[in-house]
């Protein structure tokens, strides 16, 4: 706990979002991936051989985007950095681990982002329309969601959840995710997605309980390369009798003049 605190309180994030928990999500994020560092393996080989395929299709020596860098635990880095002359890497919040790979690396730049474009507008107390244009028209050799389209609507649908109910919250959710869609549509170059497809709690024998939608009845546009499950919290994270698991996709949307 103590290093997760120390963590989250070198998380660079903008004020808005910090005091939404933006910095504490993100240094819990980076603590589960230690503590499962051996159930996380096979889902981030699998995220860093898409990622390393992409660039290695692409990658022509230009610009590389990330959107949802996190704690970059599933990026290639060192099969990214022949491939691109600059790497922008792309979130709300950035831990000290991406902090420090920028300050040792020139070709990286750290740019904080509001991916949904809500959290000003929470904070402020305004209505709720999910958009963002960030590097539209940007000169861009490829660009990847990285584990981030299911992820974009946790946040504001839980807060919308506890003021006006699940119902309201889940319309909310899936028009975040399309916004996100309609945004890397409109980027001019390919790109691409990963992103949890389903998800499942399991008990304590390993029996699903529950399943559900993450993306909330939006389809990742493109083609499917891959897909693969991830043990996101075994047995013992959650509780002794609970387990939560993902299906991520890989997918490939090319850019506009050739879909």
């Amino acid at each position: 706990m103590l290093v997760e605190w120390i963590t989250s309180g070198l998380t660079a994030c903008p004020p808005a979002a910090r005091r939404l928990g933006y910095h504490r999500q993100a240094a819990a994020i980076a603590a589960r991936g230690r503590r499962r560092a051996r159930d996380w393996a096979p889902h981030l080989e699998n995220s860093r051989r898409q990622v390393a395929e992409a660039a290695e299709r692409f990658g022509r020596g230009g610009t590389l985007l990330v959107l949802g860098s996190g704690p970059l635990l599933d990026l290639p880095l060192a099969a990214l950095r022949p491939r691109f002359g600059r790497l922008i890497l792309a979130d709300i919040a950035h831990g000290p681990a991406a902090r420090w790979r920028a300050w040792r690396d020139p070709r990286i730049t750290l740019d904080l982002v509001d991916l949904t474009g809500l959290v000003d507008r929470i904070a402020a107390g305004r209505p709720l329309t999910p958009r963002c244009d960030a590097y539209v028209g940007t000169a861009l050799d490829l660009v990847v969601s990285l584990n981030l389209a299911s992820q974009l609507p946790l946040a504001a649908r839980s807060l919308v959840a506890a003021q006006e109910g699940e119902a309201v919250a889940d319309r909310l959710a899936a028009a975040i995710v399309q916004a996100h869609l309609d945004h890397l549509a409109h980027l001019a170059a390919p790109c691409l997605i990963l992103a949890d497809v389903e998800r499942r709690w399991r008990d304590g024998q390993g029996r699903v309980q529950s399943v559900e939608d993450p993306l909330f009845g939006q389809a990742l546009p493109g083609k499917r390369l891959a897909a693969w499950p991830w043990a996101v919290a075994p047995p013992g994270e959650i509780t002794r009798d609970t387990a939560f698991e993902t299906t991520v996709a890989a997918h490939l949307l090319p850019p506009p003049d050739q879909s």
